[in-house]
């Protein structure tokens, strides 16, 4: 039996090696960044208005683009009356992405506006996921972890609508 070496180095093998390495970068490149544990959306409440402070949101597809959103507190009366008006928040969002290096997610704002590239590659959170709930811990420098629990395997689509412009523009 011939030894495989010597069956790769035979004539007008190399093309056929060169081929199958070039259609598996590209399949790898074009691949999913990030597993199926951590895609869909993550929350620290059920929703943006849960609760009497801010809550968080981050929304994750596979090729690692997602959106973060915010919600300011519950909004209070002057006087200290609560008369269960409207539930009046502001609401922040922008789009982000992530990559897996070994345990940590790393996320970071993708810059729509080449002007602003350098100061969103810098701006950025880490987060670790624990299977038991599971959830994702985030942390920003300088400010508290935020704990986010899982709220859905898939992003909702309007976030998967947005996130379609943003790969457009981001390319």
């Amino acid at each position: 039996m011939k030894s495989p070496l010597l069956l790769l180095s035979a004539p007008g093998r190399h093309t056929v090696l060169l081929a199958c390495m070039l259609a598996w970068h590209g399949a790898a490149t074009a691949a999913d960044v990030l597993p199926t544990h951590l895609t869909g959306s993550w929350g620290t409440a059920e929703s943006l208005y849960d609760g009497e402070s801010g809550q968080s949101q981050m929304h994750l597809d596979a090729d690692g683009y997602g959106a973060m959103v915010g919600s300011t507190s519950r909004p209070q009366r002057i006087d200290g009356k609560d008369d269960a008006g409207p539930e009046v928040r502001a609401i922040i969002g922008f789009p982000v992405r992530a990559t897996l290096d070994g345990a940590t997610l790393t996320v970071r704002v993708v810059a729509l506006d080449p002007k602003d590239a350098e100061r969103a590659r810098r701006a950025g959170t880490t987060c670790r996921y624990d299977a038991v709930g599971p959830t994702l811990t985030c942390s920003w420098p300088g400010r508290e972890p935020v704990v986010m629990k899982r709220l859905n395997e898939t992003v909702p689509a309007e976030i998967a609508r947005m996130l379609e412009q943003v790969r457009t523009v981001a390319q």
